[in-house]
């Protein structure tokens, strides 16, 4: 209405629009921006999109239209088969397409917040471009059912391997972990704006492999792990004056994402947080890698994200702490990923680099499972 200052200033000096960014209240967000909401920058009001806050959500306010029509599929070409999962807001499906199978996720129903979800995944998936990451093959999004279509994952999810009876021999548990790092070192790194993944979790990790080869083959002896569901993932802004250095330690986010096992500390405490929280959850996924037991076992979820927050507890060591030099290497790694300061966890190109020399001293042909001592879950 007349006379309202749409950029008014709050306690924190903060406009509406910054308020509603650092909330993701896509709907008020392009209300604010649609009606010349700016945010306030070096004492500056600017646009949202020449501010720090620019690429902070999946899909751009001036985005939420239709997606490029580069990705748009037919519907009527997809064979929809078994149910393969289900999430919050989506039912993935085994497919056919043109002849081959595929995995399509099928939105439940048309929210604000979840139709805003599933098109900020697709913004993410889009520009990801990895081995060690789901491969989108485009979406049907002219009409309900809204589906998103990426290539199938024969060997299901890492969550799904460690509901299995055999433990992974410890070179292929090293090979597990390299994967997954790869692949968020290329979303740390990405240019022009770089991605934080904010919900990793076994479940997330999936196995990629030949659909000639038995899932218990794809899992433990050639598979190849690779990050999925961007539903929760942010791109990030490089710093302007920075040489296209790491992600700009300037830049931080607010809010509780992800699940709260594998969740950081400083996301459960609603503190600012940058891409040192995927580091987090990746020390609690390696270290159920190697120890079988999910980190704080003894508790419930929001108990082990509460003490792992407010009283820096961390799960023990059990399976870790035999006298090997790799055990006590991949150990080391864990320890280091999980600080409490997240300025002093190592970033993912440290992480690889250390996986890499860890598994170059590991005895066994990739094919073979054999490792050092057993497996690695074994006390040698």
């Amino acid at each position: 209405s007349e006379g309202v200052n749409i950029n008014s200033l709050d306690r924190f000096g903060r406009t509406p629009l910054e308020d509603a960014v650092r909330g993701e209240y896509r709907e008020v967000i392009k209300l604010l921006v649609d009606n010349g909401g700016k945010v306030l920058e070096d004492k500056k009001l600017v646009d949202l999109t020449d501010s720090a806050l620019a690429g902070t959500l999946g899909v751009p306010p001036q985005k939420l239209a239709d997606i490029d029509p580069e990705w748009e599929l037919d519907p009527g070409n997809l064979v929809v088969m078994e149910k393969l999962g289900e999430g919050e807001f989506g039912i993935v499906h085994k497919a056919r397409w043109f002849g081959t199978n595929v995995a399509a996720k099928i939105l439940k129903g048309s929210s604000d917040i979840a139709l805003g979800d599933f098109r900020g995944e697709i913004d993410i998936l889009r520009r990801v471009h990895h081995p060690n990451a789901v491969q989108f093959l485009g979406a049907c999004s002219k009409r309900e059912p809204y589906i998103l279509v990426t290539e199938l994952m024969c060997g299901g999810s890492l969550a799904d391997a460690f509901r299995r009876p055999e433990a992974f021999p410890m070179r292929r548990a090293v090979e597990v972990a390299l994967d997954a790092a790869r692949g968020l070192a290329y979303l740390h790194n990405r240019r022009p704006s770089p991605i934080i993944h904010r919900d990793l979790k076994p479940g997330n990790l999936m196995f990629s492999g030949s659909p000639y080869q038995t899932e218990k083959q794809i899992i433990y002896q050639t598979g190849i792990v690779k990050l999925a569901d961007f539903g929760l993932s942010k791109t990030l802004p490089v710093n302007k004056h920075a040489d296209f250095g790491y992600l700009d330690s300037k830049f931080r986010m607010t809010g509780e994402t992800g699940s709260y096992r594998y969740m950081a500390p400083e996301v459960f405490r609603h503190e600012p947080y940058n891409s040192s929280v995927d580091v987090y959850s990746y020390s609690m996924i390696i270290y159920q890698l190697f120890e079988t037991n999910p980190p704080f076992s003894g508790m419930d979820p929001v108990s082990a994200a509460k003490n792992a927050a407010m009283y820096d507890l961390r799960p023990q060591f059990v399976q870790l702490s035999g006298d090997t030099a790799s055990k006590r290497e991949i150990k080391e790694l864990i320890e280091s990923c999980w600080r409490p300061n997240a300025e002093m966890r190592p970033s993912f190109e440290s992480i690889v680099v250390s996986l890499e020399t860890i598994l170059s001293k590991l005895p066994g042909s990739k094919s073979s499972g054999s490792a050092e001592g057993g497996g690695c879950c074994s006390i040698a």
